[in-house]
């Protein structure tokens, strides 16, 4: 490969994550939300649901076992994607070709564990070929640039689908609006795999060491460098998934706000989101990782507090400027959690070390999931009052969410220097 072939797969990598980010953003949130509302499912089993994409990551400590005799991991990763892909547009069409609601709920765990199982599988190996494409020096630019892409691309996508699926709930033909979602998805998936198949693969570092399930259990947590990833990825996944799953929730069910303007508030985010990344991604390459995940971790926590806030009464002014504020978080923590993993593993054995992290980190967040569907359920019908402001349960998990934000900036502070 030379330097142009190089630039060129780096180029192709942000055009893909552009429809990659779009087709997940129409299989996932508010829509998935209002999928699922709409064959039968209540808020508490909506979130579990939500969760599934969480506990599939668990299986991706067999991932290293699959790839260890592949001599490129090109076609892997292209092979899975499509079909990862191809079951999120069929998963949009399950009212339109099941009439009975325990069925349709039968289907859409099916086709979306599988789905996300895929996925799951298609993760490490897909950042070890970004990561290579891309020299240290530069990564910190390039993500920025390419975040900034896949949010911009995501957010008009986002609010030309949702206001479509509002048009058509307003004809009482929700059903079709989720088709017409399928197809824009299968039209994605096919762009998505065409520039998978132009992106340059370099020759991979391979380990000197046998690759072995014991091997992926073991070596990672024996690090002592690394371990503190471990913890640091698995505090910020139990915060994240404790209220995650139940904003989008929240704002459908509980304070019946419409697709479009809920993409619309999201698009808010991801405009802020934009700019911040060119920030963050700066500071990072002056500053490192460490500062960054720190910083955008606590501005995050504080955004997931502030929405205990919100109700019928303060969402019309608070939640245009949290989504803002949050979406300045994000544009930091996406890329700062992705890249900080990759300065405390060595090159030879990030697919490894990836995998144990994201198992680890999937298995604690479901839990949290679980835990925070149990608040939900027990608390679905009552409306507690703090003078004259209502709090629901959901508001108390997004508290809670924010104060384990916070925990998670406050170990990087202790423990990474």
């Amino acid at each position: 490969m030379n330097e142009l072939d190089y630039a060129r797969s780096r180029l192709y990598f942000i055009f893909e994550g552009c429809l990659a980010i779009s087709i997940t953003a129409l299989s996932s949130g508010v829509i998935i939300s209002g999928l699922l509302k709409s064959i039968g499912a209540d808020d508490s089993l909506n979130g579990i649901l939500s969760g599934i994409p969480v506990s599939a990551g668990a299986l991706i400590i067999l991932m290293p076992m699959m790839t260890r005799n592949l001599s490129h991991i090109k076609r892997f990763v292209l092979t899975l994607a499509v079909i990862h892909r191809l079951l999120f547009s069929l998963l949009l069409t399950i009212p339109l070709i099941l009439s009975d609601n325990t069925a349709r709920m039968i289907a859409f765990v099916v086709i979306y564990a599988v789905a996300y199982i895929l996925g799951t599988f298609i993760g490490p190996s897909a950042s070890n070929w970004l990561v290579s494409l891309v020299p240290g020096e530069k990564r910190g630019r390039y993500m920025a640039i390419r975040e900034g892409a896949m949010i911009a691309t995501m957010g008009v996508v986002s609010v030309l689908i949702g206001r479509l699926i509002d048009v058509m709930k307003a004809r009482d033909q929700e059903i079709l609006g989720y088709a017409i979602c399928a197809l824009v998805i299968l039209i994605f998936t096919l762009g998505n795999g065409f520039f998978l198949l132009n992106i340059n693969e370099p020759t991979p570092l391979r380990s000197s060491q046998t690759i072995t399930l014991k091997t992926v259990l073991t070596i990672p947590p024996r690090d002592k460098n690394f371990r503190k990833v471990i913890a640091l990825l698995a505090l910020w996944n139990f915060g994240l998934q404790i209220g995650g799953p139940y904003f989008s929730i929240y704002f459908y069910s509980v304070l019946d706000l419409d697709y479009a303007y809920i993409m619309l508030m999201s698009m808010l985010a991801s405009l802020a989101r934009i700019v911040a990344a060119q920030f963050w991604g700066r500071l990072a390459d002056r500053k490192g990782w460490n500062l960054v995940t720190k910083l955008s971790l606590v501005w995050l926590g504080l955004c997931h507090f502030g929405f205990a806030g919100m109700n019928e009464m303060t969402y019309a002014w608070i939640y245009p400027i949290l989504q803002i504020f949050a979406g300045i978080g994000w544009g930091g923590v996406a890329i700062a959690l992705f890249n900080i993993q990759f300065d405390y593993m060595p090159p030879d054995l990030r697919t490894v070390y990836m995998s144990f992290n994201t198992a680890v980190s999937s298995i604690i967040g479901f839990a949290a999931i679980l835990i925070g569907s149990f608040v939900v359920r027990i608390t679905d019908t009552q409306i507690y009052h703090l003078d004259v402001v209502p709090f629901r349960g959901m508001q108390f998990l997004f508290m809670v969410s924010g104060l384990l934000i916070l925990a998670a900036a406050g170990y990087v502070h202790r423990r990474f220097k």
